[in-house]
């Protein structure tokens, strides 16, 4: 996954804050997803601006766990939210 890249939610697509996590709600399908995944990723990540390298900086300061942790719990994270159709990732360059 790219670093540089930032994540959008697709057409059709909400997502909210929750105290489990993220709650996205696609209106294409009319289909609910509970995301579990705490504090890692806020909604305000899929509005496109910042980049998925910031987010496990951010988050490795905050946290204090290995970088390399931080990057493979949100890479299975959101492979796992495009896998489902709710997100995109796009290049920033």
């Amino acid at each position: 996954m790219d670093s540089s890249q930032v994540y959008v939610l697709n057409s059709g697509v909400q997502v909210r804050r929750e105290n489990f996590g993220l709650l996205f709600y696609n209106y294409h399908g009319l289909r609910l997803y509970f995301v579990p995944i705490g504090d890692l990723i806020d909604s305000d990540f899929f509005d496109g601006i910042q980049t998925v390298g910031s987010l496990v900086e951010v988050l490795h300061s905050r946290k204090n766990q290995p970088k390399q942790w931080i990057r493979a719990r949100i890479e299975q994270i959101l492979q796992l939210i495009t896998e489902k159709g709710l997100i995109h990732g796009e290049s920033i360059c």
